[in-house]
């Protein structure tokens, strides 16, 4: 499995995978390891997208005890 380390890469494979599988160029070989790959890197993606709201949520609180 590759290890994808950034935001944009895992974004990038989600998108690349998703352009294969709607233009039917995956084959069932490939599926299956495919499908892990795409488990991981969406995985990753909703860890960072999680995290940043949760730093946007403290600010925004942070901004209103302030305001």
């Amino acid at each position: 499995m590759t290890q994808r380390a950034t935001y944009e890469e895992n974004m990038a494979f989600i998108d690349d995978t998703v352009k294969r599988l709607e233009q039917n160029q995956v084959g069932i070989d490939e599926l299956e390891s495919l499908a892990r790959e795409f488990a991981s890197a969406r995985q990753f993606c909703l860890e960072r997208i999680t995290r940043i709201e949760s730093v946007l949520a403290q600010t925004l609180q942070g901004d209103q005890v302030q305001g």
